[in-house]
């Protein structure tokens, strides 16, 4: 069996990276928010060496039909996203580890994915929840209650057509 990762384009492969390795927002937890082109061009020349690739090149490659990278540019992109070389293999099989690296960020991705929705989906949740968080564990235990009979009071109006 072909491995999901495995049919997709160099592109599709170092943006679904970006994105796995987005970090946190630290003025908005919760939400990831990915690297630019131009941070990760200064952080591979910070460690390679002033010139060895651009922003714009960068650009280039996480679009559909971009250049073919050398060895030398997907070895950088590699140690970057810490990831094995194969990872971006343009043909043949990519190793069992970079299999595995990659399904592991696509899984990664969609989990980031599940729990932006969820908070922007829900908004009172959180707030609900950060103050839940304040309370002593009776406190919490009664508020679960509270949830729970409502619950069940808004399931009656629901059933009957008086909410």
């Amino acid at each position: 069996m072909t491995p999901p990762h495995a049919s997709r384009s160099f592109a599709e492969r170092l943006n679904l990276l970006f994105e796995a390795c987005a970090p946190e927002d630290p003025a908005n937890p919760g939400n990831y928010v990915e690297y630019t082109n131009q941070q990760v061009a200064d952080e591979i020349c910070r460690r390679h060496g002033e010139g060895t690739i651009s922003a714009e090149y960068i650009r280039r490659m996480r679009k559909e039909g971009g250049p073919n990278p050398t060895e030398r540019y997907l070895s950088v992109l590699a140690d970057f996203f810490q990831v094995p070389l194969d990872a971006f293999k343009i043909t043949g099989t990519p190793s069992e580890v970079a299999e595995k690296v990659m399904d592991e960020a696509q899984r990664f991705v969609e989990l980031k994915r599940r729990q932006q929705r969820a908070q922007e989906e829900a908004p009172d949740i959180a707030v609900l929840a950060r103050a839940a968080r304040r309370l002593s564990p009776a406190g919490q235990a009664r508020a679960a209650r509270y949830v729970s009979h409502l619950e069940q009071l808004e399931q009656l109006e629901s059933e009957t057509g008086d909410g």
